[in-house]
């Protein structure tokens, strides 16, 4: 009797054990123990970063496709200056230029061709702005009323400017359309984590909707090359009188996968103009942003406008 239990519970006892050992070796099999978490993915350097956090939703109203690319149309604006908006400024106080990797005397390729714009309250010139910040004198342009694009290393070098103000149509210590201060500041990884030129591009969000009296650029992208196509730049140079406008032409000498070069002649302080011409069905469109002085090819070179950039950009204006 005592015998019969006994074996009974050997029994159930050996059928417990060979059902837990075949529990674990499935588990071990479907969970082995020794899994590690996934890695992050890197970060794509078109990425959008703001100085305050922000990353707004993709938003691609009021594109146009065309043949090679797309574009987004500007406007002149209703050209008028709020009462008591014009005052006198100084730049006593504002640090030099910020610089990028090549910015200075060499941008200016051998007979300096600029010449002075002094009817700043006409488009496009209305539509140039004065940037003053923390990090230094730049310039930009409206591509919408409340957005002013401009070189990724005028918002941020190492750390995200501050005291932000955009005079547009600056002429000498003249503001015609006074000033508007940054609500926020947008830029790329690839330009404030690896500070690529290739990805130096960025944004500022006003706190006023002057570009409805200034007017604002429209932007395009080719896909094709665009040697041959026109160059337009005009901006804010810290070798000239402080505060006025200067514009140089040329044409786009050779075109990179995320560049484009030219000999406009610019300076320290033309960082982020527009590079700009009235091809492809897109009148006073930007197909650059203005960054960089002579570099080994012999020429000036911007941020091409690519279809990443168009699309940032165009996010960046309807956010």
């Amino acid at each position: 009797m005592h015998s019969l239990t006994l074996r009974g519970r050997t029994s159930s006892a050996s059928r417990l054990l060979a059902l837990l050992i075949l529990i674990t070796a499935i588990l071990a099999t479907v969970a082995p123990t020794s899994a590690k978490p996934d890695k992050p993915a890197s970060q794509h350097p078109h990425q959008i970063v703001s100085s305050d956090g922000y990353i707004p939703p993709t938003n691609m109203s009021g594109v146009i496709a065309s043949a090679d690319g797309m574009y987004s149309l500007g406007g002149q604006g209703t050209g008028e200056q709020a009462t008591g908006s014009a005052r006198t400024v100084s730049d006593e106080n504002i640090p030099p230029a910020p610089q990028g990797d090549q910015v200075g005397i060499q941008s200016v390729i051998g007979t300096d061709s600029r010449y002075q714009i002094t009817a700043t309250t006409t488009f496009p010139y209305s539509a140039i702005a004065k940037i003053t910040s923390s990090i230094g004198g730049c310039t930009g342009w409206f591509i919408n009323a409340n957005t002013v694009v401009t070189a990724g290393h005028c918002v941020h070098n190492g750390s995200w400017a501050t005291n932000v103000l955009v005079y547009p149509g600056r002429n000498g210590s003249s503001t015609p359309y006074g000033s508007c201060g940054a609500t926020r500041l947008f830029a790329v990884s690839g330009w404030t984590s690896s500070r690529s030129p290739e990805y130096d591009y960025a944004a500022i969000k006003l706190n006023c909707t002057v570009g409805n009296q200034t007017g604002f650029f429209g932007i395009r992208y080719s896909t094709t090359s665009l040697n041959g196509q026109p160059s337009y730049i005009s901006g804010y140079p810290g070798d000239k009188p402080s505060g006025t406008q200067w514009r140089a032409d040329d044409s786009i000498r050779s075109t990179a996968t995320r560049r484009l070069y030219y000999a406009n002649d610019t300076y320290g302080g033309h960082s982020g103009s527009p590079v700009w011409n009235n091809e492809a069905g897109c009148s006073t469109c930007g197909i650059a942003i203005h960054a960089y002085g002579v570099g080994s090819n012999g020429y000036n070179g911007g941020t091409r406008i690519t279809q990443e950039v168009f699309n940032n950009l165009t996010t960046w204006k309807n956010s």
